[in-house]
């Protein structure tokens, strides 16, 4: 490992590959002891947390006094947005995130799912007395349907039917971007729409909704916690994932 001569002692190249070894070693060891105080630690600190509108609103923010209640010295802060927010440069400690997990870098970020949702048609019983129930897709036509659409997202959907999926462009005579706006709209009596399960299963209960063609619902769509990849979790994230893992059950469509 070592070269001699009568002046001075240096490093073969042998140690000197030795001494890159041992330092990669060294950083992979304090790394995991670092993890274990971290789980170890008791969960403190500003967490910062980014999430879409809707299901921040009906589910991460509703979610949050309850978390604090059990892990008094995290404070918190939600920012609700449709954009897309960058965890690093805007010093997020993670983003709730709607859709699969595509284009997160490997290396950068990793994404645990905590929910999934479903659309299915719905409307108020004073729509369906007045305008009767559509019998397939092709009696949508004749409906006012409110549509989904964000971006790319929403303007063709594909929905599931009796085990075969099925590519449908909702009629646009009425669209919004918010999911929110799209459940009030259809509240109001006089349209229907294609609504995520989860923001409509209590009106679905309670009988201020009924659901319409109940052979068909979209494709699953997995909600995620986004995080930045590091060589340890800070133990107010790892609390918040596994709190949210936890509290928020899988929707049971009516």
């Amino acid at each position: 490992l070592f070269q001699r001569s009568t002046r001075k002692v240096g490093l073969t190249e042998e140690g000197e590959q030795f001494l890159k070894n041992g330092v990669v070693l060294l950083e992979e060891l304090e790394a995991v002891s670092e993890e274990i105080r971290e789980r170890r630690s008791e969960p403190r600190g500003h967490l910062r947390i980014s999430s879409v509108v809707a299901f921040g609103q009906e589910r991460i923010a509703p979610a949050i006094p309850r978390f604090m209640e059990k892990f008094p010295k995290v404070e918190v802060e939600l920012e609700i947005s449709t954009r897309k927010v960058d965890l690093v440069q805007e010093h997020f400690d993670l983003a709730i995130r709607i859709g699969g997990s595509d284009g997160l870098e490997a290396s950068s970020f990793k994404a645990r799912k905590i929910f999934s949702q479903t659309l299915i048609f719905v409307a108020t019983p004073e729509y369906v007395a007045e305008m009767g129930q559509p019998q397939s897709l092709n009696d949508l036509e004749r409906h006012l349907v409110v549509k989904q659409i964000s971006g790319s997202w929403g303007r063709v959907n594909e929905l599931w039917h009796k085990g075969d999926k099925i590519v449908f462009n909702l009629p646009e005579m009425f669209v919004v971007n918010s999911p929110n706006a799209a459940r009030n709209a259809v509240l109001s009596g006089g349209a229907m729409g294609l609504i995520g399960d989860y923001l409509v299963n209590d009106m679905l209960s309670d009988g201020r909704m009924v659901r319409l063609l109940p052979e068909y619902r979209t494709l699953e769509q997995p909600i995620y916690a986004v995080f930045v990849h590091r060589n340890y979790m800070p133990a107010k994230v790892r609390a918040f994932i596994d709190y949210l893992t936890d509290i928020l059950e899988p929707a049971t469509t009516i």
